[in-house]
């Protein structure tokens, strides 16, 4: 039931009035039938979901505000390396041009001081004179010679000088649209930040009553309810992720095809999309692990197992903490059931998927972190800081793993056989 409410209330708004919400006193009333139990219970889980939902999108366009500064800050970056190369040229353009001005200027006063002479006159010379004058004509032809070779060389030059300046003018201009627009996508980002964290700290406060409300109605615990609508939804959540990622991959192929087919016509070919850093992969010996489980038949959703329970998280710290991340992983292995032979295979997957980035967000697709969910809010069933933190990224992925694969080196297996987990 849970999905379906789940699934419509992402067509609603988080109910912006406390009075959308039930009191405690509606709560006790609803306690007097069973049928009012269960009509109270489900507006509960109802309203968890629209806040969930919520946060979701707004930490969704959070990160795809981020990625488009990303973009624009490294086009602005491009542009600046593309005026600095033509300022350059410029400048070498201008002292060439000026190099064959002063040339020209010493072959004219060469000119002035040889003197010009009519070959008729010599006739009317003696012979010596005769011969000094056809030393100095030699000269002067030799003088004009060249220079009507530097004017036309000056003349290619100052074409050269004028065409860098323009394209050293709009070069400009193109930084600073560039630089502009980064600047207004950069404050478009924190905007969408801070929209998408105040949305995390309201699904946290609201959540917490309407989950008290729920295991009052149901006669269980805050935890046990909270685990129960997690499992519930995470499970979906990793069905559509595999789903998403065999997709993606599918578009990849897809892609390589027709730059194939446009390569073999002989037609340009865009360059490829960048989705992370080269993976440092550890030599890993052949590990014995099952072969992968196929992507099985979407059943009717049932509770799946709660997950094991993380420690205490620690003071925040920086975003992108690769280290801190996969120490992390490692000891977290062990609440899952597996040993540490299973680390260098986690190691290898999520160094080939993100580089072990909290902030690592593909390009191409949309995923997002370091076990690359797409899209990324579905991580928000592990916590509502799944934008920011390691450590429920990482409960999440491997929550994933667990369910779809067994084990990291299972899931690695697979990653090396299709290119995707």
């Amino acid at each position: 039931m849970l999905t379906g409410v789940l699934a419509a209330a992402v067509l609603t708004a988080v109910p912006a009035d406390a009075a959308d919400f039930p009191s405690w006193e509606e709560v006790e009333q609803a306690k007097a039938s069973v049928a009012a139990t269960e009509g109270q219970s489900a507006e509960i889980e109802a309203l968890l979901g629209e806040l969930s939902g919520d946060a979701g999108r707004l930490g969704n366009t959070a990160v795809q505000a981020s990625a488009d500064h990303q973009r624009a800050a490294a086009e602005a970056e491009t542009t600046k390396r593309a005026l600095e190369v033509l300022s350059v040229q410029r400048a070498q353009a201008a002292a060439s041009a000026r190099g064959l001005s002063d040339q020209m200027g010493a072959l004219a006063a060469q000119t002035y001081k040889t003197g010009g002479m009519d070959s008729s006159l010599l006739m009317l010379l003696d012979a010596d004179a005769a011969v000094g004058a056809m030393d100095r004509l030699t000269t002067l032809q030799g003088i004009s010679g060249r220079t009507g070779q530097l004017q036309a060389e000056a003349a290619a030059a100052a074409n050269v000088l004028r065409s860098l300046e323009d394209r050293e003018a709009a070069a400009g201009e193109a930084r600073e649209e560039a630089a502009a627009k980064s600047l207004q996508l950069a404050r478009d980002a924190e905007a969408a930040a801070a929209a998408a964290d105040a949305a995390v700290r309201e699904q946290e406060e609201r959540s917490a009553v309407l989950l008290a409300q729920l295991a009052a109605l149901r006669n269980t615990s805050v935890q046990l309810e909270e685990e129960r609508l997690r499992g519930l939804q995470a499970e979906e959540d990793y069905r559509e992720q595999q789903v998403a990622r065999e997709a993606e991959e599918a578009a990849r192929e897809a892609d390589r095809q027709r730059e194939n087919d446009s390569g073999n016509r002989g037609g340009i070919t865009p360059p490829p999309v960048e989705t992370g850093p080269a993976p440092v992969i550890i030599p890993t010996p052949a590990p014995q692990v099952p072969q992968p489980k196929p992507a099985p038949p979407v059943p009717p959703v049932s509770p799946a197992p709660p997950a094991p329970q993380p420690p205490p998280a620690p003071a925040p710290g920086p975003i992108d903490d690769p280290a801190g991340a996969q120490a992390y992983a490692a000891g977290r292995l062990g609440a899952f059931g597996w040993g540490q032979d299973q680390q260098r295979c986690l190691a290898n997957l999520w160094q080939r998927e993100s580089g072990w980035r909290t902030s690592a967000n593909n390009p191409y697709s949309g995923a997002y972190g370091i076990p690359q969910s797409l899209p990324g809010d579905k991580m928000a069933t592990a916590g509502a800081d799944w934008r920011t933190s390691y450590r429920t990224q990482i409960e999440w992925g491997l929550g994933y793993i667990a369910a779809r694969y067994g084990s990291p080196c299972a899931a690695w297996q697979h990653s090396e056989d299709v290119n995707w987990y």
